[in-house]
């Protein structure tokens, strides 16, 4: 599946919905922030979107620490707040994909908002993509941002 959706994905420019067996209407939605263009604009499309009103936001950020992770954080979390989200943001520094898919599974989540493929083709080819690996190991419909 990996390598034929991230051609695809890498080709729109509109957020994509990968889906799994049994699809459910989602009760519980994260948006993996990792503060760039691309997730900024998923913040403020789940913020002014009717599909996710009355829905709890877990907002996550992992990966590397940096300074500004808390800043753009807290812009992530008034965002949401400001559109009426009940949102829980957590910062945690370290391998994103593993800490991503720990938390989709330790707090039932049931949809995955996320940035899609950040990398160049040709680096993705020489060391692979955490957007395909993370999309090959979903349990849960992941809405992939571009």
């Amino acid at each position: 599946m990996g390598r034929n959706v991230e051609q695809v994905v890498r080709s729109l420019h509109k957020p994509i919905l990968t889906v799994t067996e049994g699809f459910k209407e989602p009760q519980r939605v994260m948006i993996a922030f990792d503060g760039s263009t691309v997730t900024r604009r998923g913040v403020e499309m789940v913020a002014g979107s009717p599909l996710f009103r009355g829905l709890p936001i877990t907002l996550l950020m992992s990966g590397k620490e940096s300074q500004d992770a808390p800043k753009q954080l807290d812009w992530a979390k008034t965002t949401l707040e400001a559109s009426g989200f009940n949102v829980t943001a957590s910062l945690i520094p370290g391998d994103a994909e593993n800490i991503i898919a720990k938390t989709v599974k330790e707090q039932s989540i049931d949809m995955l908002i996320m940035g899609a493929f950040g990398h160049s083709p040709l680096r993705t080819l020489m060391f692979g993509s955490k957007t395909a690996d993370l999309l090959r190991s979903s349990t849960v419909p992941t809405l992939l941002l571009r």
